[in-house]
């Protein structure tokens, strides 16, 4: 059985040296390792946005895989850097700042420790404290994944109801009706996801072929209101037409066939983008 592989993420885009500094640490611990970035062009300072891609894309990775996640606006301060262990048998290396929110409902988190810079973190890099996705977490992924410390290696354990979560609001369905709110806005195809999950959607009744009416509102401010089709991909609309579909993630999802909703609409994600629908 090979090493287990190191997948990162992070918001450090790729405009400098930030994320191959991260695989050269790694290669130093251990030139054997396989490592894979996840996306390095994660919403900037939006732990959220992390613990969400995290949620997206674990379930494809085996038991093993070690996680590294840095998006961190606390770096620096007093914020825990920890490592959990999932029921799925899989590692998450990060700053304890709400990106382990999904992790922990599922698949579930079932220890945590705070990673002991004494022991796990790079030499001599003591004097700077702004870069701890290379000096620390990429460096005591690299030492986990090798088998140079094992788990508890990482450091001190801790309470797995200490770890910082944000508060998750659960959507409601009825008949012929759903409410929820935006979980993901995505930047790049322009869709968005939303806390409706396909079962909890499928309990309001709504099939493919129905055209609910769709409101979303911040702020008590209307951002869209429209009936849209529900189907099972985008082609099922003309250009530009909005759509309700089965995500991907397995949530429901709106998007305009090869537009951009959240562009067009002003959409962003979170728990005050309340989404409405009724037949």
């Amino acid at each position: 059985m090979g090493k287990p592989f190191i997948c990162l993420q992070s918001d450090f885009g790729l405009y400098w040296g930030s994320v191959s500094s991260m695989h050269g640490v790694i290669a130093s611990i251990d030139a054997g390792l396989q490592v894979r970035d996840i996306s390095h062009l994660l919403p900037l300072y939006k732990p959220w946005a992390a613990s969400f891609c995290l949620h997206y894309t674990m379930p494809c990775w085996p038991a093993g895989t070690v996680f590294v996640s840095v998006v961190d606006p606390g770096v620096g301060t007093a914020r825990r850097s920890c490592a959990v262990k999932t029921v799925a048998g899989q590692y998450i290396i990060t700053p304890d700042n709400g990106t382990l929110t999904h992790a922990a409902i599922s698949p579930g988190i079932v220890e945590a420790r705070e990673i002991d810079e004494a022991v796990n973190r790079r030499p001599d890099t003591g004097r700077y404290n702004t870069f701890h996705g290379r000096d620390v977490y990429a460096y005591t992924a690299g030492r986990l994944a090798s088998g140079i410390i094992d788990f508890e290696g990482v450091g001190p354990a801790y309470p797995v109801e200490e770890i910082v979560r944000f508060p998750l609001v659960p959507p409601e369905t009825a008949p012929g009706r759903a409410s929820g709110h935006v979980t993901m806005a995505d930047r790049h195809f322009g869709s968005i996801t939303t806390n409706l999950s396909i079962e909890d959607f499928e309990k309001t009744g709504i099939v493919h072929g129905d055209r609910p009416l769709v409101t979303i509102v911040h702020q008590e401010k209307t951002l869209f209101e429209e009936r849209v089709l529900y189907h099972r991909s985008f082609g099922f609309v003309g250009l530009g037409e909005p759509i309700l579909y089965n995500g991907s993630t397995g949530y429901l999802l709106i998007a305009l066939n090869q537009g951009h909703f959240t562009n067009k609409y002003g959409i962003e994600a979170g728990v005050d983008y309340k989404v409405n629908l009724s037949l």
